[in-house]
């Protein structure tokens, strides 16, 4: 037993050095190296050398190019004559294509200004971009070349000349009713206007109120008539007078906001060039002349009025709509225009902010100043810009304008014509009466120089946003004495001063 484990002891000390000489046989491991083969670098590419004149060429062709490319992409739907930019921008491809000559791509963009400068809406008139400034008032009996106007043998064509200026750069298009049918249904009060035109048509209602003809005498062609935009407070006291009243909402023509919506839009929708757009003053103005087309087609003799003898009227933006309405259908025979500030009967370029008066005399301030006006900007702001065409909207200052106020009165300088401007001395700054007592005097000049002084007066009351009753006695006596030749109790002379009449009062606060 002892020999057999001194046997085993041996054996497996024997195994253990036999497996350390082998361990010790095996090769140690050596780390490995890589080394990293380099990356080629590009060959360096040999520079183009372009000589000058290859240097000229290339740059004229991409100039060519870039312009060309400029003027086919560029919105050309609201001018009249988008072939003219057309045609050159196909010769200038043709040529790019041919692989012109440095000369021949330099003449080609220069044609291509060219073309683009000839893009015009139509109308031959001045963009507003490029009007210059002109301070002083415009003058009516100088037309827009610099020639003066002979008064016995031009005054009709500077008064369409006149008409036009207001059409394309404020008002937007006079619709003189070519290719309009109208008919009207009228029963009792109340009646219904349908125009047409085109294949579009709409309808708007009016109320007519008339005289007792128990109490009034008629005249022998009819009641003369008053239209008055919105309402007329004193219709009672008119019909007593023996004058009809009619009166319908502007709105129904023209919404008084920017959607440009309303029946006459829907005749005459506004677009994007200048003779498809119509502003909401013009639009309501149009609704006047509507009224006088029924009158004359027979609803005239339904009511028994006089369609030839008209009194319009209306109030703030309505009194700007009755101006406008007044200045463009000569068969309008007096018009009213009340507080209509700017756009309406108030110089765009007189302002008054900051001016003092004397207005003791009507139981206000011996020193009353006035506070902010009605600004262009206002006008062509985001609540009253719809009343005006786009190109009103590019002004800047009224001073660029190329008309004013004592214009729109030119308009109404004729035999049997009467403008009777009306405004209010307190709490009316923002409508500017001293401006609108400017447009007085200056239209005083031409309706004097036309022989027609008295047919153009300036009525003011104390205070009123509105037409006041005595406005509607004068007026109506205004309308009796120079339409009828009647004797009446207004003293007219009354109509032709005011007391802003002497300016404003010194700074300094002295009288």
């Amino acid at each position: 037993m002892r020999r057999n484990t001194f046997f085993l002891l041996c054996l497996l000390a024997c195994l253990a050095a036999g497996c350390g000489e082998k361990a010790q046989e095996q090769p140690v491991q050596q780390p490995v190296y890589y080394t990293a083969t380099p990356t080629p670098k590009p060959a360096t590419p040999t520079p183009v050398v372009m000589t000058e004149e290859e240097l000229a060429r290339d740059t004229a062709y991409r100039n060519l190019e870039s312009y060309a490319n400029f003027l086919r992409n560029y919105d050309k739907s609201k001018y009249a004559n988008p072939e003219v930019v057309d045609e050159a921008v196909k010769e200038a491809d043709a040529l790019l294509e041919a692989k012109g000559t440095t000369e021949e791509y330099k003449a080609m963009n220069e044609k291509l200004k060219e073309s683009f400068k000839k893009l015009g809406d139509g109308s031959n008139m001045t963009p507003v971009g490029q009007l210059t400034a002109q301070p002083e008032y415009p003058d009516a009996f100088t037309f827009a070349d610099g020639t003066k106007v002979d008064i016995e043998k031009d005054w009709e064509k500077r008064v369409d000349e006149i008409s036009k200026l207001y059409q394309y750069y404020i008002y937007g298009v006079y619709r003189d009713g070519t290719g309009e049918t109208l008919e009207y249904n009228a029963e009792k009060d109340k009646a219904t206007i349908t125009v047409e035109n085109d294949g579009r048509k709409g309808s708007f209602n009016i109320t007519v109120s008339v005289p007792d003809e128990t109490k009034v005498k008629k005249p022998e062609k009819g009641w003369p008539y008053i239209i008055a935009l919105g309402w007329f407070q004193q219709t009672e006291y008119a019909n007593n007078r023996g004058y009809a009243v009619i009166t319908f909402m502007p709105t129904d023509l023209a919404s008084d906001d920017s959607g440009r919506r309303g029946i006459f839009y829907d005749i005459y929708p506004y677009g994007d060039k200048w003779n498809e757009q119509t502003g909401a003053l013009m639009a309501w103005g149009w609704g006047f002349s509507k009224v006088v087309d029924a009158l004359e087609q027979g609803m005239g003799d339904y009511y028994g009025i006089d369609p030839e003898v008209s009194v319009i009227t209306g109030v703030s933006r309505y009194g700007k709509a009755t101006a406008v309405a007044g200045a463009f259908d000569k068969r309008i025979k007096v018009s009213v225009p009340t507080c209509s500030g700017a756009g309406g009967m108030a110089m765009f370029r007189y302002v008054s902010e900051g001016d003092s008066y004397d207005l003791s005399s009507i139981g206000a301030s011996s020193r009353y100043t006035f506070t902010q006006n009605e600004p262009i900007s206002s006008l062509k702001g985001g609540t009253e810009g719809h009343w005006f065409n786009n190109n009103f909207r590019s002004f800047s200052e009224p001073e660029y304008l190329p008309v004013d106020q004592n214009l729109l009165s030119a308009m109404y300088a004729g035999q049997d014509r009467y403008l009777f401007i009306t405004s209010s001395y307190l709490h009316e700054d923002w409508t500017n009466p001293p401006a609108m007592w400017e447009t007085y005097k200056e239209a005083k000049k031409i309706f004097t120089a036309l022989g027609e002084a008295d047919n153009v007066v300036f009525n003011i009351h104390p205070k009123g946003h509105m037409v006041t009753d005595e406005d509607v006695v004068r007026f109506i006596d205004f309308t009796e004495h120079y339409v009828y030749g009647k004797e009446v109790d207004t003293d007219f002379s009354k109509l032709t001063t005011c007391l802003f009449a002497d300016g404003p009062l010194p700074e300094d606060g002295t009288k």
